[in-house]
């Protein structure tokens, strides 16, 4: 279950030089640990490609360890140490790290800092630009952070519903920012591994508006990147992801009160902007959605708007308890088998899409402030 998502990754704000792909040839990855790690194997994966590809192998000796490879472009990578060779599934006993690995030598150095387990890197072209690309971006990601703490004050804990709308809108004009400086670095350094990275995060960003922006953006990528195991993910996703703003919201089988199957398509009502709510009786922060929600559907349902509520629990007592407890005038439905995870491209809840009269996705991480906003400009300021 999650809260509203900070809709960002840390982006560049400034251009700096060590952007372009080193000439590629053999990667060193030396990692300096605790010599009581001795033995303890580590292994190094690309994670750039969809799924954990392991590159390399060694053991920890002498508080060091090595990691040797050739690349043809840079990859995003994890290494990850196995404290415990005889479950390598334990998240406690493995300690990992990402890495933007090139033709260079980087340096990962184990720290423990305040009880939180931590490698610092150094060196490596690619890894050196990422690093002061963060760096540069400091004060705006803190920004974001800062108004985000207070938005979820002002909307949650004080229910300052009009003041939480207005932050909720600068924080959108943020993450604005944020996507449009990450494209326009994208599109001055084509050839840069760094590039490549914050093409990946831009497409996993929920504001992405349409199919054509994100094909652009993997346009903007040279050849060789694009051709990357990264590059061809990135193409895969541009032509088979549902879930952006334009498309038609996927359709599936849910489960009403009653028992009785329904299609989806056929619960949205004609000439009504919808919101689909994927929601759970055990989910505080679905929960802690519902006042407001009562609030918008009184306020708006009567001038087209409607909400449709999909609930994932798969103990049928405990959803009717919730449906009674809560009091929602909304039309609400089962999905025990959680067919909309894969329908909506998502694992988690609170999920929640905005339709328009025609099925078609207008907002994505359609919650609190931000569907406020979404509803008052489309009833509100069209009656002004």
């Amino acid at each position: 279950m999650k809260r509203p998502m900070k809709r960002f990754w840390i982006l560049p704000t400034l251009l700096f030089a060590a952007t372009a792909c080193a000439p590629q040839g053999g990667y060193t990855l030396i990692g300096e640990v605790p010599e009581v790690w001795e033995g303890k194997s580590v292994v190094l994966y690309a994670v750039d490609g969809g799924s954990a590809e392991p590159l390399d192998s060694t053991t920890v000796s002498g508080g060091q360890f090595r990691l040797k490879g050739v690349l043809a472009t840079p990859r995003r990578c994890r290494g990850v140490v196995y404290l415990n060779p005889n479950d390598r599934t334990a998240r406690d006993t493995r300690i990992s790290f990402e890495v933007l690995l090139d033709s260079t030598q980087v340096t990962a150095r184990y720290d423990a800092l305040q009880g939180q387990e931590a490698f610092t890197l150094s060196g490596g072209a690619t890894q050196e630009a990422m690093q002061e690309f963060r760096r540069e971006q400091a004060a705006l990601s803190g920004a974001y952070d800062r108004l985000f703490d207070e938005y979820i004050d002002t909307f949650y804990h004080r229910s300052d519903r009009q003041k939480g709308i207005a932050l909720a809108r600068r924080l959108t004009q943020l993450n604005e920012q944020i996507l449009s400086r990450k494209i326009d670095y994208i599109r001055s350094h084509p050839n840069s591994g760094v590039s490549l990275q914050l093409a990946d995060e831009v497409a996993h960003n929920a504001a992405i508006p349409t199919r054509d922006t994100l094909t652009a953006l993997i346009g903007m990528l040279a050849p060789d990147l694009r051709a990357s195991a990264a590059g061809q993910r990135l193409a895969t996703l541009a032509r088979s992801k549902r879930m952006l703003c334009g498309e038609q919201l996927p359709d599936l089988t849910v489960i009403d009160p009653q028992g009785q199957p329904h299609s989806l398509s056929e619960l949205l009502l004609p000439g009504h902007c919808t919101l689909v709510e994927i929601w759970a009786s055990w989910c505080s922060p679905c929960r802690d959605d519902i006042p407001y929600l009562r609030e918008a559907y009184a306020r708006y349902h009567d001038r087209g708007f409607d909400i449709v509520g999909i609930s994932i629990d798969t103990q049928c007592d405990a959803w009717q308890q919730a449906l009674a407890s809560e009091k929602m005038a909304w039309r609400q439905y089962n999905d025990p088998e959680r067919r909309s995870f894969g329908a909506f491209e998502t694992g988690s809840v609170p999920t929640s899409i905005l339709v328009d009269e025609q099925g078609r996705i207008l907002l994505l991480e359609a919650r609190g402030g931000w569907l406020g906003a979404a509803l008052e400009t489309r009833y509100d300021k069209q009656r002004k």
